[in-house]
């Protein structure tokens, strides 16, 4: 559609200023008029619409960056009920989610995501007690945010209070279905057994785990079904908490008990998250510990720390692009009546567990 006409000057004073000479903000109707072409031409051209002539848009993107135009995106919210905006809600707390680099990367790719689909993405932090996350969430539904992402934290919500609030809502990073809520996650079961059974294909006798001190959390299952799988009874659990200190502190005993010689010491252990595995690098560095040689380890997660670790970090990296994707378009779709998703990772091979490592 094209309805340019004239091109004209006179627009440009009108945007200037009033009669009285106060400074105005330019409008969509006085770009029309320096531009030439109609207000609807203008707002196809700025906002989508039916197709405007390659020259006719070259005349108005010229006449906004003459006037400084900038489009009211306020008023364009309330007129279509939408700010084009997601919230990526996250849990504050003394252990800063972003301190983890992988959650770090999640927040960067779902941002892409969601800019691949016209919206904007806010991150912010809150306490997930339940009266403040539903003070939250109505505080989103009056600034006309279009859905929310959460990352789960362990926390229960009242789901039915934040579904009469009326925003759509998907958690993120979930293992186990939740009824009645739309919710995805990577299969950290599976991703632990296939970490787990490549250190076992090195020819380890044992393969030890350092994790949170959770028989049921889900990598330690798939440490210990891996291991039974082989037939191979399963290395030393070192409970650690998920952090670089945790990890530390892990390495610091592991790293002690192979000085010592102890007969149940692992020559190989799985490691529930590429940071806790950061930090258990430090302490076998600061005690002359060699990886590979004197104890391989494979991680999770597959951030890029695991990729600039010295060795390089083995890791099982958790499908963050698509994890993304399917988060931004099932909050843009809501209807999922609770839908899970449970992806895949893949593992990364690197030097830490002995793949392609020279001496």
């Amino acid at each position: 559609m094209d309805t340019s006409g004239t091109n004209g000057t006179s627009g440009a004073a009108g945007a200037a200023g009033t009669a009285g000479g106060a400074p105005r903000k330019p409008t969509r109707r006085d770009v029309a008029k320096l531009a030439g072409v109609s207000d609807a031409v203008v707002s196809y051209t700025l906002n989508g619409g039916p197709p405007v002539a390659a020259a006719t848009a070259e005349r108005v993107r010229a006449a906004v960056a003459q006037l400084g135009y900038r489009p009211n995106l306020s008023a364009r919210a309330l007129r279509s009920g939408s700010a084009s905006t997601l919230v990526f809600l996250v849990p504050s707390g003394p252990d800063p989610v972003f301190d983890n680099p992988f959650f770090a990367e999640y927040a960067g790719t779902l941002e892409s995501a969601a800019r691949e689909r016209g919206y904007a993405l806010y991150t912010t932090s809150s306490s997930f007690e339940p009266e403040h996350v539903l003070a939250r969430f109505r505080e989103f539904a009056a600034r006309q945010v279009d859905g929310v992402l959460v990352l789960a934290s362990g926390t229960p919500f009242d789901r039915q209070a934040l579904d009469q609030v009326g925003l759509p809502w998907v958690t993120l990073n979930v293992v186990t279905p939740e009824p009645g809520a739309d919710t995805l996650g990577t299969d950290l079961r599976a991703g632990a057994v296939a970490t787990t059974a490549h250190l076992l294909g090195h020819g380890h006798r044992s393969v030890g785990f350092v994790g949170e001190d959770d028989p049921t959390e889900p990598r330690h299952v798939g440490w210990l079904e891996a291991c039974a799988a082989a037939g191979v009874a399963p290395g030393p659990f070192v409970p650690a908490a998920l952090t670089r200190q945790g990890g530390h502190d892990a390495g610091v005993r592991i790293a002690d008990a192979l000085r010592v010689g102890d007969p149940d010491a692992a020559p190989a252990f799985f490691i529930a998250s590429d940071r806790t595995a950061i930090g258990a690098l430090r302490a076998f560095h600061e005690r002359r510990v060699a990886v590979p040689d004197d104890v391989a380890i494979a991680a999770f997660d597959g951030s890029s720390d695991a990729e600039y670790a010295w060795p390089a970090l083995t890791s099982l990296r958790q499908p963050i692009e698509d994890m993304a994707r399917s988060a931004v378009s099932r909050v843009l779709t809501p209807g999922h009546d609770g839908r899970h998703e449970l992806f895949d990772g893949h593992l990364v091979v690197r030097a830490s567990c002995g793949c392609g490592h020279a001496a």
